[in-house]
Formats: structure tokens, sequence, C-alpha cells
């Protein structure tokens, strides 16, 4: 059997050994690191939680989840994330590289283009319900038993058990995203949008700029934006801004003036008057809270 142990520094067995994927029954985690409250945090690996019984507060990206049995959360690489879990919360937890599942599948992008590992994604937190969270939990159940007992001798077994759970939740969200909206198309320019903001949002401000690499007019991207999103093209790239000013307020020594150069912001007080106008406080007070 593998005493793995999770922490935010990756995956290790107890003799210091790098796993590319642990499981472990989620109660015995947080009595093994004798804390129920973790600090924020980046993962340099792949986490899935399910929950089956008890509640918490999941934070992701400095936005709280509350978090209940049959909810499944989705940590990638990229995100800041803690945890506040009571006593009675029960559950699995899986930690894995990319790389764990790429041996078993043809596509080296699979596990990055899932929808809940997306960058930019909304679908960090995820409720399962009746037959299908009945099956999740099987499989979860199925993936530990194989995990401690075989000593690792059928990991493909194990893989197959983890691209169930992963393809099962995916079919999961396109089920609730194509009832959303029926122009996939649409939807598909929404994501290569998303992810034009998350790759330039340093360089380009403005619905026009993405609208001319997206080869669509400037309305015609806000109206999809408002249909799928419910928020404006500005919006979406004003929150994706915000989010990375809270982190550089939160996770570095950067003073608010060098966050403003990093950010490319024409000077400090137009950073700190388009900050407090969006989140209520200044810069320094946002840091100091």
């Amino acid at each position: 059997m593998y005493n793995g142990v999770l922490n935010k520094q990756g995956l290790f067995t107890s003799k210091g050994e790098r796993k590319d994927f642990i499981i472990k029954r989620l109660h015995h985690t947080l009595q093994h690191l004798n804390n129920y409250s973790t600090k924020m945090h980046k993962n340099d690996f792949f986490q899935i939680i399910y929950i089956t019984a008890g509640t918490g507060i999941q934070y992701i990206d400095l936005q709280a989840y509350e978090v209940k049995q049959g909810d499944i959360i989705f940590l990638n690489t990229w995100q800041q994330h803690s945890w506040t879990y009571n006593t009675a919360t029960q559950g699995y937890v899986l930690s894995f590289t990319p790389s764990f599942i790429t041996q078993f599948v043809s596509d080296h992008l699979f596990v990055h283009d899932l929808p809940f590992f997306r960058r930019f994604t909304a679908h960090h937190l995820l409720p399962l319900e009746g037959e299908l969270s009945t099956r999740v939990q099987i499989t979860m159940d199925r993936m530990l038993n194989e995990y401690e007992t075989e000593h690792g001798e059928y990991m493909n077994l194990v893989r197959t058990y983890l691209l169930e759970v992963l393809l099962l939740c995916k079919k999961e969200i396109d089920k609730i995203t194509q009832g959303s909206t029926n122009n996939i198309k649409s939807n598909e320019l929404v994501k290569s949008f998303e992810s034009l903001i998350d790759k330039h949002f340093y360089e380009y401000r403005f619905p026009k700029e993405y609208a001319k690499v997206l080869l669509v007019t400037p309305n015609y991207l806000n109206a999809l934006c408002q249909k799928i999103k419910k928020k404006s093209a500005g919006d979406m790239i004003r929150d994706r801004i915000l989010i990375e000013c809270k982190r550089l307020l939160i996770h570095t020594n950067l003073s608010a003036s060098e966050i403003a150069y990093q950010l490319n912001f024409k000077d400090n007080s137009y950073f700190s008057r388009f900050f407090k106008k969006h989140i209520g406080v200044a810069p320094d007070e946002f840091r100091r809270r």
C-alpha cells in the first residue's frame, strides 16, 4: 500500500518519493494534516475533492464556495485555493499529474482541455445528484481499493476509474452547457474569447481588440457574452484584471505602483481608482484586510 501524503509541494510518499497519482479518504487527510483549514496556496498537480458527508467552505481564487454532500471540486495548477471543512466532512481527495492520464490516452492536452480544468473556467464545483452521484462514489471507492490493495500493480485499472470520473463529470457539464445554449459555435467563440483574455489581458483592455482577433464585430461578441455568460465582454475583461490585481496584492510583496506597472496601467493613481471603483476599497486597504 502507498502511504501517500498530500502537501502543497507535490505528490510524495512517506519515503519522499514523488508519485503521479495519490488517492486518500478526505477525513484521513484532514486528520493527518491535523488541520481542517488550510492557507491559500497553489498545487503543482491537479486535484479532485468529492464530498460524501459534512459541509465546508472551499476558497478558489478569492471566491468562496459552500460545499456539501454530492459536491465535486476541481482544482488546477494555476489557482490559489484553500479550504475550511468541519470535522464531520468525509469523501475522497485525488491528486495527479497530467502524465498519469496521458500514459493512457493519446492526446497530451486531454486533461487541460476538460471544462473544469481549463483556465478561466466557471466549473470549479459541480453538484452531483441521484444516479450520477452514486456512480461516481462507487467508482471512487473502487479506485481507492485498487490503489491500496494491489500495491500499484494494476495502475491502469486505477487510470480507467479516474478516466470514468473525469468523463462522467465532463458529460454532465456538457449537458448543462448545451442546455443553456443550443448554438455550440457561439459557445466555442466565447470559450476562445476567455482563452484570449487569459493570455492577453496585460495588453488588450477593450472588446474591440479581441473581436478583431476573433474576426467578429465588438457588438456581436458582446451580445454572445451577455447571452451565454450573463455579463458584457468588457466586464469579463475587467473581472480577469481584478483577479490578477487581488492575487498580486495578497500573494506578493509588490507595491501598488509596481503592480500598476506590471499590469500595464498608465499610472498608480489610475490603478488605485480602478481598483477602488470595482472592489470598494483602495489596494493597500484590501491588502491589509
